[in-house]
């Protein structure tokens, strides 16, 4: 006799996928929490078949399932942007006001505006997870990443904190980093050499490790941070850095974001604004690792398209859609602040979203495919307070170092509350 537990994955999506939509699968989820997910994830997918790609839109401190859909558009069709689900409350209280969203394989990490705690949850199947920060600083950046090669469940993940701000009494700028574990619910401080870079984009992560633009005086190039070895890289930019000799227009910053594709591949948009240059090109990495990349072109188009803070490309129509912020003209203190996205593309430049934003939010725009990664509770074991050094130098690495842990300290928010409703 064939029992449950001996049919292989592949044949129970077949056997899901036949379920009627109508039958009422969260009545399932009591049952089988891993059926419940995948039966979701199906029906997503289904669901975007119809409609189009499907994004989540962090907007005005509050986050939105959105699909835009790009048929015809190479052939004088306008591109259709809907608003679908909201995230909405996660306690009791009001909504909340999410400062930034960080995205990694089916999870969503979110900072929270005017609160020392972050929210990770999987919109496919509602769960939710909430960590206390174990310092408070002003000035931070947040990244998701897994450890080995694959993301079964939330216990594979870490969350690396980047802390830089000027210590008043040391008289200098000072670097923190710490990594969260989720297995043991704590925060470690990691041992990092004294550096002169500082991250300059949005962070993104491919395969479990996280990648962002960085510079150090004018140089830019691309910051890596390995969430299984725990230590950071350095990557070469598919694009020369202009120095300031080059400066013709200092009104604009060089626009430089990165972005995902299929969770496998790095994209970097760029613009040379600062040289009067509207031209903008996107490359897609080729190959990937924390130690290497190759580029290969994806993109060259001529449009005037300022401030771009978030893009993602969609290779089936060879376009890139991308979310700009700001201002038209900086120096109109009455001139309203504003969000715009717009579909980028060989002759193509279609505006599908403009609307007024609240000053000094920074929408975000990125991919998001259904996961059935459980974020599992916590674990009630006391973690070990460890004390170990390692250095790490960017110029001088050496095999087998790696940022390691100083200090373990245990976190425990003072409430849990549970998910009421989700995208």
């Amino acid at each position: 006799m064939v029992m449950i537990t001996d049919l292989t994955f592949d044949l129970e999506k077949k056997i899901l996928a036949l379920v009627p939509k109508e039958s009422r699968p969260h009545a399932w989820q009591t049952i089988c929490k891993r059926w419940y997910a995948v039966r979701q994830d199906l029906l997503s997918k289904k669901h975007l078949a119809r409609t189009g790609r499907e994004f989540i839109l962090l907007l005005n401190t509050n986050v939105f399932s959105t699909t835009i859909n790009l048929e015809g558009v190479h052939n004088n069709v306008d591109p259709v942007m809907d608003f679908g689900g909201k995230l909405g409350s996660l306690q009791d209280s009001n909504d909340l006001q999410i400062h930034d969203i960080f995205y990694c394989k089916g999870l969503v990490l979110c900072t929270m505006v005017g609160k020392q705690m972050l929210v990770v949850c999987n919109p496919s199947n509602r769960e939710t997870r909430y960590v206390e920060p174990r310092t408070s600083h002003d000035c931070f950046e947040y990244a998701l990443g897994y450890k080995g090669s694959k993301a079964s469940c939330v216990n594979s993940y870490k969350i690396l904190r980047y802390c830089r701000y000027f210590d008043k009494q040391a008289m200098r700028t000072v670097s923190e980093f710490e990594l969260y574990d989720f297995m043991s619910d704590s925060w470690r401080v990691l041992d990092v050499d004294e550096h002169d870079w500082e991250i300059s984009a949005r962070g993104v992560s491919v395969k479990g490790n996280t990648y962002w633009v960085a510079k150090e005086n004018e140089d830019q190039f691309i910051l890596s941070f390995d969430f299984t070895r725990e230590r950071f890289g350095f990557l070469p930019l598919p694009y020369e850095s202009a120095g300031p000799e080059d400066s013709m227009n200092d009104e604009y910053d060089d626009t430089a974001v990165l972005s995902v594709v299929r969770d496998e591949q790095l994209s970097v948009l760029h613009q040379y604004l600062h040289l009067d240059l509207y031209e903008m090109k996107i490359w897609v990495s080729n190959m990937i690792g924390t130690k290497k990349v190759s580029w290969g072109e994806f993109l060259v188009v001529d449009v005037v398209l300022l401030n771009v803070v978030s893009f993602v490309v969609d290779e089936e129509h060879k376009v890139a859609v991308c979310c700009s912020t700001g201002k038209d003209d900086p120096s109109d203190d009455s001139e309203e602040e504003c969000t715009s996205i717009s579909i980028i593309g060989k002759n193509i430049q279609s505006l599908v979203y403009d609307e007024g934003a609240i000053h000094g939010s920074w929408p975000h725009l990125i991919n998001y495919v259904p996961s059935p990664v459980q974020i599992l509770r916590k674990s009630t074991r006391k973690s070990k307070r460890k004390r170990t050094t390692r250095s790490f130098n960017r110029h001088q690495p050496e095999e087998g170092t790696s940022a390691r842990s100083v200090e373990e300290t245990k976190v425990t928010p003072n409430a849990k509350p549970k998910a009421r409703r989700s995208f």
